[in-house]
């Protein structure tokens, strides 16, 4: 029926269901600024309850992880600590991959001299745990913080610790059903 208008207790009850299904929390959660700049698609459990907590921002990167070529708006993360950026490309992410668009994730380390002086067989380690189990799975990239592809087993909020010469940190990151 065209132009007919829902009722807002419906509307009210569907987007609870949809919500609750794809693992996200309601509209109160998060800061006003994350709000702002999270993607519909990202989940927004808390650490407490096995969740995880994407904080995808579009907008400039801060100044270190520029690198010179990444002006203007990006999206992206920033790890818990401060001192690695995740630049999405392909955004959102699937699993399994999605046939149209890879999921690459540019790695920037905060720390770019200690990233320099990385030798070939350095890697950045990701040891990713899927929210609210025990399974870990884990993927490397060669050389140290850099350009990846990062593929999951399963859709879900997984969270990353990264780890790479003289370095740490972690952030979560949301695979959507292929």
């Amino acid at each position: 029926m065209r132009g007919a208008r829902l009722p807002p207790l419906f509307l009210a009850l569907l987007t609870a269901v949809v919500l609750t299904a794809s693992g996200c929390s309601g509209p109160g959660s998060g800061s006003s600024s994350e709000k702002a700049t999270r993607s519909t698609h990202s989940a927004t459990a808390s650490k407490a309850d096995g969740g995880c907590r994407p904080a995808v921002e579009r907008g400039s990167l801060p100044v270190w992880a520029r690198k010179g070529y990444l002006d203007g708006p990006q999206r992206h993360m920033i790890g818990e600590k401060g001192e690695i950026a995740a630049v999405l490309f392909g955004y959102p992410y699937h699993a399994p991959a999605a046939k149209d668009r890879a999921n690459k994730i540019l790695w920037v380390a905060k720390d770019a001299e200690g990233a320099a002086e990385m030798g070939p067989d350095d890697r950045l380690t990701i040891a990713a745990t899927l929210a609210g189990t025990h399974e870990v799975v884990t993927r490397s990239v060669a050389g140290g913080p850099g350009p990846s592809l990062i593929d999951m087993p399963k859709p879900g909020c997984w969270t990353f610790s990264l780890s790479w010469p003289g370095h740490s940190d972690s952030v979560d990151v949301e695979y959507l059903a292929g």
